[in-house]
């Protein structure tokens, strides 16, 4: 008996083969049984991992097999947070993606895209959110935050306090906090954008 010559190959997960853009693969597994919006350990899905890449073919394909243009990782990220081109924000937010949704830490697709230096994805996102655009100022501490208007200190202080004092009895507020902090910082950005 002639021995075989075929190479042993490692079938890819879903996620691996949507970045890919190999089409036939997730079909397989979607066939299979495996839901088109499943998560890794990590909360990414092949939506994001198709966005990620720039596969326009395979988020069409997720698309229509069901998938969730706007499906949330654990941190409350959908796809448009993760793209890296103008081209792909542009196809997402044409076929239903949410220009305007937040995270679990209170920061839109734009303002991440700006965070992340993409700064052409987020102007890209922003002609439809209306969103002003800002880069951080270079003293972006919470002091440096805290600095504005005394109600808005005093109400901001409030809420941390109040989210605080739920953590001592024993609730984990930790996205509460965090969002609360990431809206003042962005508040502040804008207020300082006005006054230049």
């Amino acid at each position: 008996m002639a021995p075989t010559n075929t190479p042993s190959i490692q079938l890819a997960n879903i996620w691996t083969a949507a970045g890919d853009g190999q089409r036939d693969r997730v079909k397989e597994l979607v066939d299979a049984g495996t839901d088109v919006d499943s998560h890794d350990d990590f909360g990414y899905t092949p939506m994001h991992a198709a966005a990620s890449y720039g596969q326009l073919e395979m988020i069409e394909y997720l698309i229509s097999a069901g998938g969730n243009i706007n499906v949330a990782d654990f941190d409350g990220d959908t796809p448009l947070f993760v793209v890296e081109t103008p081209e792909v924000a542009r196809f997402l937010i044409e076929r239903g993606a949410d220009p305007s949704h937040k995270n679990s830490e209170g920061i839109t697709a734009a303002m991440n895209a700006m965070t992340e230096g993409w700064r052409e994805v987020a102007e890209e996102i922003a002609k439809t959110t209306g969103e002003t655009l800002t880069e951080e100022p270079e003293d972006n501490d919470l002091a440096h935050v805290a600095m504005g208007d005394d109600d808005e200190h005093d109400e901001f202080m409030q809420q941390v306090h109040n989210v605080m004092q739920r953590t001592e009895e024993g609730q984990n507020r930790d996205d509460q906090l965090r969002g609360l902090v990431s809206q003042m910082v962005m508040r502040q950005i804008q207020e300082d954008k006005t006054e230049k």
